[in-house]
């Protein structure tokens, strides 16, 4: 079958409106089976990670939330097509998420089948193993494997502990739900993210505890700078 004809019979049908490029539709269609991301949200993040290229903001590109590798796909793509040697960041369980806490609200706790205890134990959704999420990149994506790190733990033990060691940051994008995940990572990476770098909250507008996490955060540190809406359920701002 014809990549033409795939796209017209797929829900990414919509790829053919608005002109990407083909280096766009490309990466999308490889990174589709490893996203549960709607198609818009997967050209937003493509479009940002070129603008910051061509806006020459210094720093690597990072990920909480990886999942099966779909989004880290896409960046890792974005920076291949610019010809940018940036280095792709991965934080994960690589076990699934783990319990929300009464910060959460009731659909999280709903979610996690009542379990609202903030334990680091999988709650058993969202589950990839690292391997798999390995060979998805490196194998069938074909990014460099120099050019991918993988962190692997809960963000408590593993983002403050790499946080000193990561240097500048153009691309953040958080996708850890919850509130305790969002905040962590907003805590240490955050100052790290460059003047004009990305800041991308896959659930912004999805889970409560992540939009109060960040709100709170936002609030504490004088940030108003606007939230951009993606679509129903992410967001992002650029640093000043």
């Amino acid at each position: 079958m014809s990549l033409l004809k795939k796209i017209l019979e797929s829900r990414w049908r919509w790829a053919l409106h608005g002109l990407p490029s083909p280096a766009c539709v490309q990466a999308l269609f490889s990174a589709r089976r490893y996203t549960m991301t709607m198609p818009g949200r997967c050209r937003k993040l493509w479009d940002l990670c070129g603008d910051v290229f061509a806006r020459q903001v210094p720093g690597g590109l990072v990920e909480c939330g990886v999942w099966r590798g779909g989004s880290a796909a896409i960046m890792g793509l974005a920076a291949r097509h610019a010809g940018e040697p940036r280095v792709l960041h991965l934080f994960d369980s690589f076990e699934g998420l783990p319990e929300p806490d009464e910060r959460d609200g009731a659909q999280a706790i709903s979610y996690s089948h009542g379990k609202s205890g903030g334990a680091l134990s999988s709650i058993h959704q969202c589950e990839a193993g690292v391997e798999e999420v390995r060979a998805a990149l490196l194998g069938k994506i074909g990014l460099p494997e120099e050019g991918v790190v993988f962190h692997r733990g809960w963000f408590q033990d593993t983002v403050p502990v790499a946080a000193g060691s990561l240097g500048p940051i153009a691309v953040l994008r958080l996708d850890g739900d919850w509130y305790e995940s969002t905040a962590i990572c907003l805590k240490h990476l955050y100052p790290l993210l460059a003047s004009g770098g990305v800041l991308l909250l896959d659930d912004y507008f999805c889970w409560e505890g992540c939009r109060k996490a960040t709100d709170e955060y936002r609030a504490a540190h004088g940030i108003t700078t606007p939230v951009v809406q993606i679509d129903e359920g992410a967001a992002y701002w650029i640093k000043p």
